[in-house]
């Protein structure tokens, strides 16, 4: 029994007649009636036979039909299911965060989707802090980084789309500050930070907090993370945090939440040698959009 023969059988069944079936295989009928006749001759018994002016099926042809169709539907779906799994996205896709997060906001949630969608697939994530992940990602050692959306402006040649959203909030000392209720408590207190470009965007969203509370923040620059979060703890002043940031976990300190929300991104660029970049990103944002819904 070859393909070709199950084919014409099958047409046949189906058109009704060996006109119909000739159409739409395009060969001619006594090559039609000469395969059904080897088959029928192969398998020992008659396929089909003509009643009142049309082509029928005999019981047995019309058993052999049904499990032919299946067999053939069941074999088109095993050669579509092995090519899709041949051209799998494969390889190492490598992703960069910003050292301060928490990677319980975001980490099992990815490599538990990337390993059941992508098996092939192995996700490498880097940690560093943000100047360092633009660095590495303008040269191609990271495919994609996810930041918050405080970072300088990309050069040209990148794409920057909205992963998600996170809750904000102001992280102060709880050993040598006493306990903060509310944006209002705030008018005296200096608000820390330790990166121009980051201020820029900290200082926008921290103005219209304490904007809706009447007044206007002091803000200090303490030129580095670790100086900040040091004054910080030492009561020297507050600082600005997003929920995904893992100090606002730290029982040393409280953390008062705001009426802001920052939006987290994926950044990674336009053009790239890795193909599969732009696959990747897309299923990250579709992961989070369905976790919203």
């Amino acid at each position: 029994m070859t393909n070709a023969q199950i084919n014409c059988f099958l047409t046949l069944v189906e058109e009704g007649s060996f006109a119909k079936a000739a159409g739409a295989l395009f060969i001619s009928q006594p090559a039609i009636s000469k395969s059904i006749s080897k088959l029928e001759e192969e398998l020992g018994f008659v396929l089909l036979e003509r009643k009142a002016g049309s082509l029928q099926p005999t019981p047995a042809g019309n058993l052999m039909y049904h499990f032919l169709k299946n067999s053939m539907n069941n074999y088109h779906n095993l050669l579509s299911h092995i090519q899709n799994s041949l051209s799998e996205p494969s390889g190492v896709l490598k992703l960069g965060c910003p050292e301060t997060w928490n990677p319980s906001m975001f980490y099992n949630r990815i490599m538990e989707h990337f390993a059941r969608e992508f098996p092939s697939v192995n996700i490498s994530l880097e940690c560093s802090p943000l100047p360092s992940l633009l660095s590495k990602l303008q040269s191609g050692k990271l495919d994609i980084i996810i930041s918050h959306e405080f970072h300088p402006p990309m050069q040209y040649g990148f794409s920057v789309r909205q992963l998600t959203e996170t809750g904000c909030g102001i992280l102060y000392s709880r050993n040598f500050m006493k306990e903060i209720s509310s944006v209002a408590d705030l008018k005296e207190v200096d608000f820390l930070h330790f990166d121009s470009d980051v201020e820029k965007k900290f200082s926008a969203a921290v103005k219209k907090v304490c904007g809706d509370y009447g007044f206007s923040p002091t803000f200090k620059n303490c030129g580095q993370f670790a100086s900040a979060l040091f004054n910080m703890s030492c009561g020297h002043g507050v600082m600005f945090f997003t929920d995904w940031d893992n100090a606002i976990n730290n029982s040393s300190y409280r953390y008062l939440p705001i009426n802001y929300r920052s939006a987290v991104n994926i950044i990674y660029p336009t053009v790239t040698s890795n193909a599969k970049t732009h696959i990747f990103a897309e299923e990250l944002i579709k992961l989070f959009a369905e976790e919203a819904e």
